[in-house]
């Protein structure tokens, strides 16, 4: 391993990883952590793979913003909008988000730059927010279904194959041919085409 590889990269995250064995064991208690808060979640949510309250979406949402709001620093702004030192607007996330969707939609004629500074850290943060949700509900339906049987689904048949996978054909060309796709056929065509197919199988 090179001496590069092997010096920590601080830049690359929020923890300072100093060598391989550091990364075993910095890893280990990030998943121990990632445990212990799905077993929370869970335990004061047992559905919460399939359904979240607006309530809870609306606490783990403000613990998101915390430390979306610690990775990226609240930038100030002048009068023209301009990012600034000590400017006269301070755009945090909770700012950016104390706009009703009228109100913010207003803001895209009204102040068309101010609108564009809140969109892009709601933008930002809405999507920061969607993947923590994800990888949260990956970890809490771990938890969920501890001990119980792995259920292997049934093989399909050959024929159950062949139906399926003619039938995405279909929907495929379709949608090849509304974009101008030449090379796609015709309806007509691929379905004498797929008869074709299973007159040739069935003799």
């Amino acid at each position: 391993m090179s001496k590069a590889k092997n010096q920590a990269a601080p830049s690359l995250g929020s923890v300072n990883v100093t060598s391989m064995k550091d990364a075993g064991y910095q890893s280990a208690i990030s998943d121990e952590r990632k445990d212990s808060v799905a077993r929370y979640v869970y335990s004061q949510c047992p559905n919460f793979t399939n359904e979240v309250s607006d309530e809870v979406k609306t606490q783990l949402r403000a613990g998101w913003a915390l430390r979306w709001q610690e990775l990226n620093p609240a930038v100030s702004y002048n009068d023209s909008w301009v990012p600034v030192e000590n400017g006269s607007y301070v755009m945090t996330v909770d700012v950016c988000f104390s706009y009703s969707q009228q109100a913010f939609g207003q803001l895209k004629e009204a102040d068309p730059v101010k609108h564009g500074v809140i969109k892009g850290i709601r933008d930002a943060f809405n999507k920061y927010a969607s993947n923590r949700m994800a990888d949260l509900k990956t970890a809490v339906r771990k938890v969920e279904n501890e001990g119980k049987p792995k259920v292997k689904a049934p093989t399909k048949g050959f024929i159950q194959y062949i139906d399926e996978t003619f039938k995405a054909v279909k929907a495929r060309a379709k949608t090849a041919k509304a974009r101008g796709d030449d090379s796609a056929p015709d309806e007509v065509k691929l379905r004498m085409a797929i008869d074709a197919f299973h007159n040739t199988l069935s003799k």
